[in-house]
């Protein structure tokens, strides 16, 4: 499994449905997240997540704090693990790494964890994309952990500092239009989100969720996603840009 995908945390909902291809229950389901309610232009985004990854009865954790300044092209990305701490800062058009205040050369590839930060505003429209196609696929289940209406998106799909590859996702809603889910395919094996609790962020942003890995009609458990902190249009520690 490509360890990119663990970081889909930021979940970009839809809003404004462009010219892209969709059908009309999608555009229904779709329009029914929309971000942009209340949220207005987004400047700063300063989010805390922790990520538990089960391993062989094994579990890893990571904290991760991502801290992104809009319209100045800044960006620091804070993470911990097995108590080591590492800090990713990205500004002035260059990214630098730094452990225990020191500043170390960006191991190759490691620097993609910024790629697409600054192209949209923090909650980008899914469907911006004109060539992005959205379909309502009906009734899914997947195992026994996620069922529901199913909207499967292909086009532009970015996460602000997650560097995710993908270009399809499916969106799970309940009878009532809330979402309730996310899958994310990948090779041989469907990797589900299953949302608990509210978004973080008026306007359907940011779950916590538990994580699986679903093939050949099994579930199994794969980690799970907890928001700590999410601020957006806050004024952002200048210290980690020092």
């Amino acid at each position: 499994m490509n360890k990119r995908t663990f970081a889909v945390v930021a979940l970009l909902l839809a809003a404004g449905l462009a010219q892209a291809q969709v059908d009309d229950r999608a555009r229904e389901l779709l329009e029914g997240m929309n971000p942009g309610r209340g949220a207005g232009e987004v400047t700063t985004l300063d989010q805390t997540m922790t990520m538990t990854l089960y391993n062989d009865g094994d579990e890893l954790v990571t904290t991760m704090r991502m801290v992104i300044d809009f319209p100045g092209k800044r960006a620091a990305a804070v993470s911990e693990i097995e108590g080591m701490a590492t800090t990713m800062v990205h500004q002035d058009g260059a990214t630098v790494m730094k452990i225990d205040g020191m500043s170390l050369p960006v191991p190759p590839g490691m620097d993609s964890l910024f790629d697409g930060a600054f192209d949209h505003d923090g909650l980008a429209n899914l469907l911006d994309d004109p060539d992005a196609v959205a379909t309502y696929d009906g009734v899914v289940s997947y195992a026994d952990v996620l069922a529901g209406h199913q909207v499967t998106y292909t086009g532009d799909f970015g996460v602000p500092g997650a560097g995710i590859d993908a270009s399809t996702i499916r969106w799970v809603f309940d009878d009532s239009g809330r979402l309730i889910g996310q899958v994310v395919p990948a090779e041989g094996t469907d990797l589900v989100y299953v949302f608990t609790g509210e978004p973080k962020v008026e306007g359907g942003l940011f779950y916590d969720a538990d994580i699986y890995e679903v093939s050949g009609g099994a579930a199994t458990p794969f980690g799970s996603v907890r928001y700590e902190s999410v601020t957006i249009n806050e004024p952002i520690d200048e210290s980690l840009f020092r």
